[in-house]
């Protein structure tokens, strides 16, 4: 089978002019990146994908070029790694110029190809600059250029930054699968606000009594179980009716002998019916984490009900065992 071929661009045209040395040190790992290149695209040639995987990935690794990402992608398909596949193809794509009209034809072929055994995932995360993990290992910066590719399974999604607390999400990928995480890292408190805020749980504030503080905590907490029970119902509604563009979207471009997407150009409706679809899943998710935040408060606020009251025969004691730990709820109810 034979592998799209282009040499790199030349060194004096791809970088500015730099000193002497530095020059000589760029020209001598361009040349080195193109030898790699050349072995590669002779061992592709000749049908030995392990040994044209190994000399792409090395010149790859000297000089990231959009050209090389092509023929790492096919090599990674070829060798059974299409998560890795995926992930070169797709640069390519958004990085080649648009005049390259057969090579990303192949390249869109190649990545159907990988794409139907890995999982998409879109990773917002606010705020931006902050590091996206995939099981605990780096895999970029918000906001990311594009979908995270996974092996179907369960993995773990997250994101961390300084001076917030990390964030990550369980997400069980399926070959051909899309799917989008929404990360929305909270700022920690600095080290004197959560000293004072210790404090404070300790001491009323001058002319707060012990009764009024808990009553405010208690209204403070209703209102909150409210408001994020009625943003649920909100993203819900608003999800449903996104899914239902989306599908009345997709039934119009089905019409007829054969789905309108796949012809070029594609119809601008297509673009629409990937946003609906977009919109939904992003709202379902708030809405999920509405509901899911709002119940934690209502619980957090019932309990402080029952173990803050001045006649209050309820304790709670944290329990630890050898396989959990837990809180022990006691007393006269």
């Amino acid at each position: 089978m034979s592998v799209a071929i282009a040499l790199l661009a030349p060194a004096a045209e791809a970088q500015p002019a730099a000193p002497r040395a530095e020059a000589q040190e760029s020209d001598a790992l361009t040349d080195r990146a193109r030898q790699l290149f050349e072995d590669g695209v002779k061992a592709a040639n000749a049908g030995k994908w392990a040994d044209a995987h190994a000399a792409f990935l090395a010149a790859w690794g000297l000089k990231p070029h959009y050209q090389i990402a092509s023929n790492l992608g096919v090599a990674c398909l070829r060798v059974g790694k299409p998560r890795d596949a995926a992930e070169h193809l797709t640069r390519y794509l958004r990085e080649a110029p648009a005049t390259k009209v057969q090579e990303r034809q192949r390249a869109e072929a190649s990545l159907l190809e990988a794409r139907a055994q890995v999982a998409a995932v879109t990773v917002e995360v606010a705020p931006g600059g902050a590091e996206v993990t995939v099981d605990g290992a780096i895999v970029g910066r918000a906001p990311l250029a594009d979908p995270v590719f996974l092996d179907p399974g369960r993995h773990d999604v997250g994101a961390k930054l300084d001076g917030y607390t990390p964030q990550a999400r369980p997400v069980d990928a399926t070959a051909g699968g899309t799917e989008t995480v929404v990360l929305a890292l909270q700022r920690l408190p600095a080290p004197d606000a959560r000293r004072a805020g210790a404090e404070r749980s300790v001491l009323p504030a001058p002319g707060v009594s012990l009764d009024g503080r808990r009553t405010a905590v208690l209204v403070g907490g209703g209102v909150a179980t409210g408001v994020g029970a009625a943003a649920g119902v909100l993203f819900t509604v608003l999800a449903s009716n996104r899914a239902g563009d989306a599908e009345a979207l997709r039934t119009t471009l089905l019409a007829g002998d054969r789905n309108q997407c796949t012809t070029r150009p594609a119809p601008a409706a297509c673009t629409e019916q990937d946003q609906a679809v977009h919109e939904s899943r992003l709202y379902s998710n708030v809405a999920f984490w509405s509901f899911a935040g709002a119940g934690t408060v209502g619980l957090g606020t019932l309990l402080y009900a029952l173990v803050s009251g001045p006649d209050a025969r309820v304790q709670v004691t944290p329990t630890v065992g050898i396989n959990d730990v837990g809180l022990s709820v006691g007393g006269m109810f």
